[in-house]
């Protein structure tokens, strides 16, 4: 029996390690989300803060070389029509030469507050301040403390887009940023009732998975039950506070919906937080979800992609993934032949 302590340990390590990779994933593919309704995307810069309000958001990630266990991975985000709100903190010089041109602008020369009625608004003008509201934008500036506060909002419409390349080890799911680890890859998952413990962010975990026997519903088409939906831990960064929520598709380990306002991918594109929350096909498709009893989607949405879902199997609800089981019934079977023709002997 000793003989085989040896065999055993290299038969081990023929053995391959659990991948977290699906068998649909490969160079080329893609799966792109929608989301309608009331989204803000935020930034925050070395000036102050950028937010933008926008009525339709598009994510895409895109697979577009796989070496060995790694992958580049693009990312794109768009926002269509979108308003746009900055914060930023200024010197006390630059914060008065700034004050100083809107008060000569209208001939503002100190004493009471001025009020001007301009197009499509007013003005007020005073010592240490200074604000604007018309129907394209709103603009105010306060100087106090040895600083000067500026809020800028603009009305009119704007696209807005980032795009970044992340690299995923497809055998950890670890996101590199840069080269630098930056979380956990949730875009897709091999078994998703096991995803418990996914750490997404350092201190943000999958709490809990939940099987659903629904049907979901997305921009793409019907997801057949059983769907998995996960909660992470709540988390609190400034300004925001909440959980990530992911619905993956049972049998392809897809994330076929997310609500994500902390994720590493957002890093990538420069964003501290996104707050997309799909509203609009809840709405639209109120009478079949009361009606059929599907799941109506939340969040962004998958509305495109180009992965062949024909070759999906239902995944166990709880359990080892299939290639670790697979696995260890093959060492299984190995070690019985080898203890049978050494009994033979």
């Amino acid at each position: 029996m000793k003989r085989l302590v040896p065999v055993l340990a290299l038969l081990l390590l023929l053995v391959p390690p659990t991948s977290a990779t699906p068998y649909w994933f490969g160079e080329g593919v893609y799966a792109r989300y929608v989301a309608r309704g009331q989204l803000s995307i935020g930034m925050s810069t070395s000036a102050g803060n950028v937010t933008y309000y926008c009525p339709h958001v598009e994510f895409t990630w895109r697979a577009l070389k796989v070496s060995g266990d790694k992958a580049r991975v693009s990312l794109l985000l768009l926002g269509f029509n979108c308003t746009r709100e900055e914060y930023s903190t200024l010197g006390e010089g630059e914060a008065m030469a700034l004050l100083r041109k809107y008060q000569g602008r209208y001939n503002f020369t100190g004493g009471d507050c001025l009020e001007v009625p301009v197009t499509g608004g007013n003005v007020t003008v005073c010592e240490n301040s200074y604000y604007e509201r018309t129907a394209r934008r709103v603009v105010g500036l306060v100087v106090e403390d040895g600083e000067g506060r500026l809020f800028n909002r603009s009305y009119t419409p704007e696209n807005f887009s980032r795009a970044g390349v992340v690299e995923i080890d497809l055998t950890t799911g670890e996101i590199y940023v840069n080269g630098t680890l930056a979380g956990g890859n949730f875009l897709w998952v091999e078994n998703p009732a096991n995803v418990t413990g996914l750490e997404i962010l350092p201190g943000l975990k999958i709490e809990t998975v939940r099987m659903i026997n629904s049907t979901a519903m997305t921009y793409y088409g019907d997801f057949n039950a059983p769907v998995y939906m996960a909660h992470t831990n709540m988390m609190s960064l400034p300004g925001i506070s909440g959980k990530d929520v992911i619905l993956y598709d049972g049998s392809s380990g897809l994330a076929i919906a997310f609500f994500t306002p902390f994720s590493p991918l957002w890093e990538a594109l420069g964003i501290s937080n996104a707050v997309i929350q799909d509203t609009e096909f809840a709405r639209e498709h109120e009478r079949e979800i009361k009606e059929s009893n599907k799941m109506p989607p939340f969040g962004l949405v998958l509305a495109g992609t180009n992965i062949d879902f024909t070759r999906a199997e239902e995944l166990p609800e709880e359990g080892p993934s299939r290639t670790a089981l697979f696995a260890v019934v093959g060492v299984a079977v190995v070690l019985g032949a080898l203890l049978l023709w050494r009994w033979r002997r």
